[in-house]
């Protein structure tokens, strides 16, 4: 579904759905459940669980631009036993069961640049400005959608399994956390220095357990992982020849022009300035 309208433009109470959410609005919504708030921003989407009652609205009076997909139970439930049906000859012999699980997504927001789920969103929401997108199935669009986010989850479910902890909910709620710290560090590492302090108050974990666990599952530091971002980014920028050495070190907010070389270099194993030259 496309929306272009003026919120509340929804409000979902006992539905048994599962909702995809996707915003290419200037205007930040607010997306209100009941274990809280959270802001829905331009080029970001939101995923919630069927159960869950919700409600958008804007403070700014003007029209938003969204699309969403409402999934119902039973075609989760279906999907969820063709996806996860270990034999072919089940498939074949009943082709219409259904697992009647619990399905597992993680509740967030997520910037669409930072997963194919997300990307995905983008690009159909791109092409239902085309007469391209009326000659597409919103069945066949919906189960797509469903394969991506089934092999995403399926990936989260084994990070999660690296956190600490004897209870699966707890690990469950610690990872949304470590998410929300993750998606903090792709939002800001532009627009302002972060530190642990920071992603300790987003996440609403201690510096320590933060650290620990960030580590367990993404391998690396919230420093070394926001240093990977910042040289990701730094490459792009040198490769499109539009900024200078010095101007990137600047928008990726390094304190002075060695301290960023030097990262660049270990990274990269050139100096940024051969990069420019190329």
């Amino acid at each position: 579904m496309r929306f272009h309208t003026y919120l509340p433009y929804s409000f979902a109470e006992n539905q048994n759905a599962f909702s995809i959410v996707y915003s290419n609005s200037l205007s930040v919504m607010n997306l209100v459940t009941k274990k809280g708030s959270s802001k829905l921003k331009k080029d970001h989407f939101t995923l919630i669980n069927p159960g869950t009652d919700w409600q958008f609205y804007c403070k700014v009076d003007k029209r938003i631009d969204v699309m969403s997909f409402l999934l119902s139970k039973t075609i989760l439930d279906h999907f969820d036993y063709s996806f996860r049906c270990k034999k072919e000859s089940l498939l074949l012999d009943q082709p219409f069961d259904n697992s009647g699980s619990s399905q597992f997504f993680i509740e967030n927001t997520y910037n669409a640049s930072h997963s194919r789920s997300g990307r995905f969103l983008k690009h159909l929401f791109e092409l239902s400005n085309t007469p391209e997108y009326e000659l597409m199935d919103a069945r066949e669009i919906s189960l797509e959608m469903m394969e991506i986010l089934y092999n995403e989850q399926s990936y989260y479910n084994q990070k999660i399994e690296n956190i600490k902890g004897k209870k699966k909910s707890t690990k469950k709620e610690v990872f949304i956390r470590l998410v929300r710290a993750c998606e903090y560090i792709h939002d800001n590492y532009e627009c302002e220095k972060i530190n642990l302090d920071d992603l300790a108050l987003v996440s609403g974990l201690s510096e320590y357990h933060l650290y620990s666990s960030f580590k367990s599952v993404y391998k690396k530091t919230p420093h070394q992982y926001l240093n990977k971002v910042r040289m990701q980014k730094a490459m792009e920028y040198l490769n499109s020849k539009d900024f200078s050495v010095i101007e990137v070190s600047d928008m990726l907010n390094f304190p002075d022009l060695p301290s960023f070389s030097k990262l660049f270099k270990k990274t990269y194993g050139v100096s940024p300035s051969t990069i420019k030259r190329t």
